[in-house]
């Protein structure tokens, strides 16, 4: 966490600041935190705290909830505590005037991730200078360091675990909704305290949509399911991987056979392609032009991966950034045809000095 905040702080320099205000809180109905760079900085995974980072110190405002777990969760932090029924930004005040910043002192918030109602509460009732800064966290977030490439490969490496335990029970008659239920307790059971999303299960020409809603629909002999899941594993670091199996009891079409290989063969040409320099564009046309000379290129409708990290989709800079080592991103090509079937084969892989290094160890399938 030291050399995360060392990091951070150099870019703050750059960028002028006095201070920088991390807010994280619940999302909506779920209990899932809506902001893990306080997760990346702190160490912290509540969900309700605001972090205050200056040139040399940084606070946690946490509420009774979570004293305790600040103390433990984030020691590189002083912890400012916010008693029953006082404001948010009375605590926040308090944190800023024991980092003796002032209201001419230039406190940067997270303006992508901070709700107007609330901006407009901090901009009247905080004694700072407030002004809005993007994706300075974030930049961090997209090159990996060496703790965190050891979370997500056991994260992957348990999920793959996952993967072989369930194609071995897919039979004709389970419903999409059973075999979804098997993926998530075996998630549970090899160490995820959580989905990183809701587990995809598409069998039939559901497999044709990409995002499919998981739903009661039968297997059949020979069809084609594609499943698409993750966890939420130590540290807080996400898993993904898709497969594509087909229920046993009859031979899978020709046609479904061809895109199978089609769709095997792009994974691993991207694979090979991905490496330091390379940006997402290039990637992303490697196989997808693979996929266009075999006669397929309108059914392959979505980007080919994303970066994975704290979320299932990490934030990453597509456009400007290149890829470079620690850099995590999914490879996940895909074929959907209405009325005929789809296949995804995804895998998650690091970049590193001399090209990129698959984290999902689950077996392709094979007829």
């Amino acid at each position: 966490m030291k050399e995360r905040l060392s990091r951070l702080r150099k870019a703050m320099m750059k960028e002028k600041l006095a201070g920088l205000l991390i807010r994280v809180t619940e999302s909506g109905q779920s209990t899932q935190p809506n902001n893990q760079n306080v997760l990346y900085l702190s160490g912290f995974g509540g969900s309700t705290a605001v972090l205050l980072v200056t040139a040399r110190q940084a606070f946690i405002v946490a509420d009774a909830r979570y004293y305790e777990r600040a103390r433990l969760e984030a020691p590189h932090f002083r912890l400012v505590k916010m008693k029953r029924g006082e404001k948010a930004t009375t605590c926040i005040n308090r944190a800023l005037k024991l980092a003796r910043l002032t209201k001419r002192s230039k406190v940067a918030f997270e303006s992508s991730r901070l709700p107007h109602d609330v901006y407009l509460a901090w901009s009247k009732e905080l004694e700072a200078n407030l002004v809005a800064t993007s994706h300075l966290v974030e930049r961090l977030r997209q090159y990996k360091d060496e703790a965190e490439l050891k979370y997500l490969t056991k994260a992957c490496r348990a999920t793959s675990k996952v993967y072989d335990e369930v194609a071995a029970l897919i039979k004709p008659g389970m419903r999409e909704v059973d075999v979804a239920l098997e993926i998530d307790m075996r998630l549970r059971k090899h160490g995820a305290s959580d989905n990183s999303f809701s587990s995809i299960v598409a069998s039939g020409p559901n497999s044709a949509i990409p995002h499919h809603a998981t739903g009661n629909r039968r297997l059949k002999a020979g069809e084609p399911v594609v499943m698409d899941f993750g966890g939420v594993f130590d540290g807080g670091y996400c898993s993904d991987i898709t497969r594509t199996v087909f229920v046993p009891g009859k031979k899978p079409s020709a046609k479904m056979q061809e895109i199978y290989q089609i769709v095997l063969e792009a994974n691993r040409q991207a694979r090979l392609a991905l490496k330091p320099g390379v940006k997402y564009r290039e990637y992303d046309e490697v196989a997808r032009d693979y996929i266009i000379r075999r006669g397929y290129g309108k059914y392959f409708t979505h980007g080919l991966g994303h970066s994975l990290g704290l979320e299932a989709h990490d934030p990453y800079d597509y456009v400007g950034d290149p890829f470079d080592v620690g850099a995590v991103v999914t490879d996940e090509p895909g074929i959907y045809i209405e009325g005929v079937g789809g296949v995804r084969i995804e895998d998650d892989l690091v970049v590193t000095e001399n090209g990129a290094r698959r984290l999902t160890g689950a077996p392709y399938w094979k007829f």
